[in-house]
């Protein structure tokens, strides 16, 4: 029953269909689901030891075919996910560094965020899950190094903010589909007079329930977020390509790894992940310490990035300063 699972979830891997909530979660998960197999392989071989009982060779088969159809998405997602990455000696001086974070909002963060920002001191910085205390609070500590700060702070989950040392000027996005919250995009001016469009964006989540349909049930529903989210990335992503800027960074919280179609979404649209590390055990976003999982094993934020910007280096933010997700710092250059 098992190994048969296994391989409906391999075809439909493959066939990159994705609309059901299930197999959304399983590609998320698929590392988690890849340790789980391997143990109780390992566990069933042990127990056939004790017992000296010799496993027959079908047996031996159905279990092979049981731990390639879930590597297969493990490995392929990670392969296909690779970041893109051009450490080029041409690059210009135009060096910026971006910070992403999503602060969960009805938490007030803890000292360290605040001192890991003196630290990183980064150009621009974007925010999701900001609320009204956080924000007031950010913007008395940053102070006047941040000229530029788009903040729309909200009780709950649906605040976003921008802050940025360059002068910017706010697009309106009142027109975007609604996910978490309405895209942000600002226009930042570099000192080199050339100019980024910032797109900060909060996806829907896996547990949001949406009706298309009276009769639709609960799972359903959930089925419908995946829609709605991949639509909302479209029209984002749309959006940042036809931004009349020389380069585009779009960040954010987008509730999906590199193994769901959003992902490819947006990198098939010519945008790349700064992330350059590329691997789930270096550059995990959640969940945070609070929850009894590994931080390595989902990858959900991302800052992406086009038009002439390479990525020189990024890295996550270490886990502890009251977020449920891990933040991101990418280092970007102009390649001339």
């Amino acid at each position: 029953m098992v190994t048969c699972c296994s391989v409906i979830y391999l075809f439909l891997f493959l066939a990159n269909y994705e609309n059901n909530i299930i197999i959304f979660l399983a590609n998320v998960f698929a590392p988690a689901l890849l340790i789980l197999v391997i143990g109780a392989t390992v566990a069933a071989e042990l127990l056939n030891v004790i017992r000296r009982k010799q496993a027959q060779w079908r047996e031996r088969v159905l279990r092979g075919i049981l731990l390639v159809s879930l590597l297969i998405p493990t490995v392929v997602g990670e392969v296909r996910s690779h970041p893109h990455r051009d450490l080029s000696a041409n690059s210009s001086k135009s060096i910026l560094t971006v910070l992403d974070a999503n602060l969960l909002g009805p938490v007030d963060l803890s000292a360290e965020f605040y001192d890991e920002l003196a630290r990183r001191n980064p150009d621009i910085i974007t925010l999701q899950e900001l609320n009204p205390s956080v924000a007031r609070l950010l913007s008395s500590r940053l102070g006047n190094d941040y000229p530029c700060k788009e903040l729309e702070p909200k009780p709950g989950v649906f605040g976003m903010g921008v802050f940025s040392k360059f002068p910017c000027t706010k697009r309106d996005s009142s027109h975007f589909p609604r996910a978490i919250g309405v895209p942000q995009i600002v226009d930042v001016r570099l000192p080199n007079q050339k100019t980024i469009g910032v797109i900060n964006v909060h996806t829907i989540p896996p547990h949001f329930l949406i009706k298309h349909n009276r009769n639709d049930n609960d799972l359903q529903q959930l089925s419908n977020a995946i829609i709605e989210r991949e639509r909302f990335v479209e029209e984002v992503i749309t959006a940042s390509r036809t931004v009349q800027t020389d380069a585009v960074i779009l960040a954010g919280d987008f509730n999906a790894t590199s193994r769901n179609r959003v992902y490819q979404l947006v990198r098939k649209k010519g945008l790349f992940d700064s992330f350059a590390a590329g691997s789930r055990l270096q550059g995990g976003t959640w969940p945070g310490p609070q929850f009894p999982l590994p931080s390595w094993l989902v990858r959900i934020d991302f800052i992406f990035h086009c038009g002439g910007l390479t990525s020189l280096a990024a890295e996550t933010l270490p886990e502890g300063y009251g977020s449920d997700h891990r933040g991101l710092v990418a280092t970007l250059a102009f390649v001339e």
